[in-house]
């Protein structure tokens, strides 16, 4: 609660600010509402039916010209991979959260350049949008550089971060120092595109330490019989997306690979996938199909695809999703995850559908 408080605090000071100096321009307001339904089926227990909101309301304002603070609240738990909120509880109140806070400056004497800190989006590229190594929900914290330079028909992306996980008063700290790189072609008079690129994310005092987040739940990593990392994760990760517009229907071809370096075996993951249409104007239309095979400690499973599986590693399986925009800001959204939790043989089936309502403003 006192989270909250201090969120709405900030809120109101910063659009206090603005319209103090009659610059309500350097202040933008957005938000989004989904109400979804979600049938879980995991073999071995019964069906699971769902009803779940996720509400998302936020501030941007401009400090000069050179530096914006942002601020977002958000429905959920502390769960850092999801804002959802089941409908449950006999109609109990719901949670609010801080989701975001964070700064972003940028140099006019480095073009391009780009600097954040606090709690802010995920600064690294996703092929396609997929999530191999991010979930598209976590927002991580600590601080990241950007530098993109567009050429004629290349682009240069380059990002750097340390990030903070879990900060412990009697024992080491745990972080992320992380690095990617990508280059994109343009052809076409950019109507067409191939982009490559790469990563190293290095997770600092990992084995030998409860799992991030939930010490009890590992997520499908390796644990010791004290329940404490076996591993490492010194991650390497190669990708690839290409895309092209056919009649104004864009198409995203996407492929992503990461390894452990840090690990002796179970360390590989990869995905491949497309992606056809964007849902923009009403009537427009979207379709995704993703296949991924995701080992034991090939990633950190606390912070991957958080709907895949169940959240967590150790799987393999389908992603098939499509959506309609139905009128401005309203789209009608379906996905089904079609996995294998295991990836020996005694593998268990995991079906998930997601029906979801669409909503935003801004």
């Amino acid at each position: 609660m006192r989270t909250v408080l201090m969120a709405l605090a900030t809120a109101a000071m910063l659009t206090t600010t603005a319209a103090g100096g009659k610059s309500w321009d350097n202040v933008r307001v957005k938000g989004d509402l989904r109400y979804r339904h979600e049938v879980i089926d995991n073999e071995g227990k019964d069906a699971r039916y769902r009803h779940r909101l996720r509400a998302r309301v936020g501030i941007e304002a401009n400090v000069s010209v050179t530096t914006k603070i942002g601020l977002q609240l958000a429905t959920g738990s502390d769960d850092p991979v999801s804002t959802n909120q089941t409908l449950d509880n006999g109609f109990s109140t719901k949670n609010l959260m801080l989701d975001l806070v964070y700064f972003e400056m940028k140099y006019e004497a480095v073009p391009g350049l780009k600097i954040k800190g606090g709690k802010f989006k995920n600064p690294f590229f996703k092929t396609g949008k997929s999530e191999l190594l991010w979930d598209s929900d976590g927002n991580p914290e600590g601080g990241a550089a950007t530098f993109q330079r567009d050429f004629q028909n290349l682009s240069l992306t380059l990002i750097g971060a340390g990030l903070w996980i879990e900060e412990r008063s009697s024992n080491d700290d745990s972080w992320l120092a992380a690095g990617q790189g990508m280059l994109r072609y343009h052809l076409n008079e950019k109507k067409s595109s191939v982009a490559v690129g790469g990563g190293f994310y290095n997770y600092v005092n990992t084995a030998g330490f409860e799992p991030f987040f939930d010490p009890e739940e590992p997520m499908g990593n390796t644990v010791d019989d004290s329940g404490r990392y076996v591993n490492d994760y010194e991650l390497i990760e190669l990708f690839t997306e290409i895309t092209h517009k056919f009649n104004d229907i864009p198409v995203v071809v996407m492929g992503d690979y990461v390894t452990n370096t840090a690990a002796d075996s179970l360390d590989n993951g990869w995905l491949v996938g497309i992606r056809v249409g964007k849902t923009k104007k009403p009537g427009s239309w979207a379709f995704r199909y993703i296949y991924r095979e995701v080992e034991k400690d090939a990633v950190v499973g606390t912070f991957t695809d958080s709907d895949f599986r169940g959240g967590g590693t150790d799987a393999k399986g389908h992603e098939i999703g499509g959506a309609v925009q139905l009128a401005k800001n309203t789209a009608f959204k379906a996905t089904y995850f079609i996995n294998t939790i295991g990836l020996d043989k005694n593998g268990s089936n995991f079906n998930r559908l997601q029906v979801d309502l669409q909503l935003k403003f801004k």
